[in-house]
């Protein structure tokens, strides 16, 4: 698993796990984004910017939007598990999938 510093890596490392939780269809017309708590999602954060906490991974499938914090303390696996954990939780309560409970693909090692 690369290491993930920048927002670039940081969509790079998320698109896998959204393309296995999400059905094709819906991964094809999903849209992945970085901005900064506080700030409007139209003004996302360049890709090469450093990732650091404070910022928010948001997401817009089907129509829904929803986002996750990014708590870096402890690691890039545990940092997108709880990604793929809230994004678990938006499928389960979004318009698309209600009830759904996709499981999160598994996330390898960490370095």
């Amino acid at each position: 698993m690369t290491v993930v510093t920048t927002v670039a890596e940081l969509l790079a490392a998320f698109r896998p796990v959204a393309a296995a939780m999400l059905t094709p269809r819906e991964f094809r017309a999903a849209e992945f984004w970085v901005h900064v708590d506080g700030r409007e999602r139209l003004r996302r954060v360049p890709e090469d910017d450093v990732v650091h906490e404070g910022m928010v991974l948001g997401w817009s499938i089907a129509g829904d939007d929803g986002d996750s914090w990014l708590w870096l303390g402890e690691g890039e696996r545990e940092l997108l598990f709880k990604i793929a954990d809230d994004l678990q939780d938006f499928i389960a309560e979004s318009a698309f999938a209600w009830g759904e409970l996709r499981p999160i693909p598994p996330l390898g090692q960490e370095r």
